[in-house]
């Protein structure tokens, strides 16, 4: 049974940000997005029964899926880095982004085409499609193929001048929780906006944190 939605008040970051979008409206919006496949999502589905919070455990489990460990490139010093091209990060837990939605611009935040210009990683310029809502359907319905339709399923409005929600899609698997969501992107200093997997700690007989927690509950 979903839970409720719940539609959240916005601070002042937020709306600073949007004023930034609109001085930049004209560039056109992009999508670059790295595909979760079948075996990397039963990977992911395997690993969300381990205790994350050691150490020993998360890399041993990262090292039999065949993840390197080695940063390529250097500069995104991820933790661990899937042969699909994945960036994995985390302290006690695994966050995985697949997507990024953003503008290049040269007085932006981001000023070239970084994200889509990565191994194993396409881009979408396609304003008709929804391709980042896409992306966060298509690596949900693996996740349902293989565990099930999610334990939770949380929408709130997450900007005033958006039509979009962030949605919360979440199993509980022992003492984990496994979710898929979309967030702010720190590389861009919260301007744009990623979609993600997320392993991290959950007692079984812990209550998911109410929806205005859930942006810092689950985060690296």
């Amino acid at each position: 049974m979903p839970d409720e939605p719940l539609d959240l008040d916005l601070d002042e970051d937020e709306d600073e940000n949007d004023e930034d979008e609109d001085a930049y409206e004209d560039d056109p919006w992009i999508v670059a997005y790295c595909p979760v496949g079948p075996e990397l999502a039963a990977q992911l589905v395997e690993m969300a029964e381990l205790d994350w919070t050691d150490d020993d455990a998360g890399r041993q489990a990262l090292t039999d899926a065949g993840w390197r460990s080695r940063p390529l490139p250097d500069d995104l010093d991820g933790t661990a880095y899937t042969p699909a091209g994945h960036v994995g990060y985390g302290d006690d837990c695994l966050f995985l982004p697949f997507a990024y939605e953003y503008y290049v611009h040269p007085a932006g935040a981001m000023a070239e085409d970084f994200w889509g210009t990565l191994p194993g990683w396409q881009r979408s310029t396609d304003q008709e499609t929804d391709t980042f809502n896409d992306q966060l359907d298509a690596v949900a319905a693996q996740f349902t193929t293989l565990l099930g339709p999610p334990d939770h399923d949380v929408s709130h409005d997450r900007r005033p001048h958006s039509n979009g929600v962030w949605r919360y899609r979440v199993w509980r698997r022992g003492s984990n929780a496994l979710v898929v969501a979309p967030g702010l992107d720190p590389f861009s200093y919260s301007q744009f906006e990623h979609a993600f997997i997320q392993i991290r700690p959950l007692p079984a007989d812990a209550p998911l944190p109410p929806a205005d927690e859930l942006p810092d509950f689950f985060i690296w």
